[in-house]
């Protein structure tokens, strides 16, 4: 038993050692739920898990770390309105990667790209990054989801 808590402990410095993105994702809608339907899993992993399900009008919050921190860090997501097959989605991605001349984590833009929809029915999608530290590479960012239908 002692074994397993040094590992959990360790376990815990070790990944906050590490830097990471918090995420905030907003679904501003108020009357369509969302869907998580795409993650980026072979560079980040999420912590905790992000929501299936995002319903209207809430906010939801996770961590997202990168297998790789020292070369690039990368939040890809995408969600899509719940309510039928062929609704809009939002799809989002922050990427930082290291300068090699200056050794330095940097930012990239911010992507929030409608997908999908039509002129009357498409996502609104709006990403924005709220916070960077340049000597540690730790970031956070919103993405926000809504939509206009007529």
């Amino acid at each position: 038993m002692f074994k397993n808590i040094l590992l959990t402990s360790a376990l815990v410095i070790s990944s906050s050692a590490i830097a990471n993105i918090k995420v905030n994702v907003e679904n501003d809608s108020k009357d369509y739920d969302v869907t998580l339907t795409s993650k980026e899993i072979q560079t980040s992993t999420y912590s905790p898990a992000p929501q299936e399900t995002l319903i209207t009008n809430s906010t939801e919050r996770f961590y997202v770390f990168s297998n790789y921190p020292d070369v690039v860090r990368l939040v890809d997501l995408e969600y899509k309105f719940s309510d039928s097959s062929v609704a809009p989605r939002c799809h989002f991605r922050l990427v930082i990667m290291k300068d090699y001349r200056s050794g330095k984590m940097v930012p990239q833009k911010v992507i929030a790209e409608n997908e999908g929809g039509s002129y009357r029915d498409s996502a609104i999608c709006s990403g924005k990054l709220n916070s960077f530290n340049l000597n540690t590479g730790e970031a956070e960012v919103t993405f926000s989801i809504n939509r206009r239908k007529y």
